[in-house]
């Protein structure tokens, strides 16, 4: 159970772990879905969902969108909080690692990061982009490099 609503949920990792975003918390959990097809084994439930770790934001206020690469292998998360802050969030050392706090004039609603296609390839800069979106203030595409 949560305490709050979930706002946002992703596999994460190559799909090794969920990224769930509750409130002012983001957590990361590891699972297993057991398919195993015999017949008698399968009333007996293996499969795992564990809590692995919890990153509680510093400001304390509602992560509205989450964003983070599934497709390779990637530390940096992007999510919104309620107001208008975007936060790059590094979760090898677990702490914020960049913030814009004037993203948009009104709430941010949204974020997506570029991931990429299997059906063509990119230059690695390209993977530093990312899209943020607000009501009335349209779309912004932004940099992490130079965060604007």
């Amino acid at each position: 159970r949560f305490p709050q609503p979930l706002r946002s949920a992703q596999f994460y990792y190559m799909d090794k772990f969920l990224l769930l975003s509750c409130g002012p918390l983001l957590q990361l959990y590891l699972y297993h879905l057991d398919t195993s097809q015999d017949d008698i084994k399968r009333y007996k439930q293996k499969s795992l969902c564990k809590l692995v770790e919890k990153f509680q934001m510093t400001t304390g206020t509602e992560i509205t969108s989450v964003s983070a690469v599934n497709d390779f292998f990637s530390c940096i998360l992007l999510h919104i909080l309620f107001h208008h802050l975007k936060e790059e969030f590094d979760l090898n050392v677990g702490r914020r690692a960049a913030c814009i706090p004037d993203a948009h004039t009104r709430a941010v609603h949204h974020i997506a990061q570029n991931k990429g296609s299997m059906f063509s390839t990119q230059e690695p800069d390209a993977y530093n982009l990312f899209l943020t979106s607000s009501v009335t203030d349209g779309i912004k595409l932004w940099d992490l490099r130079t965060l604007r």
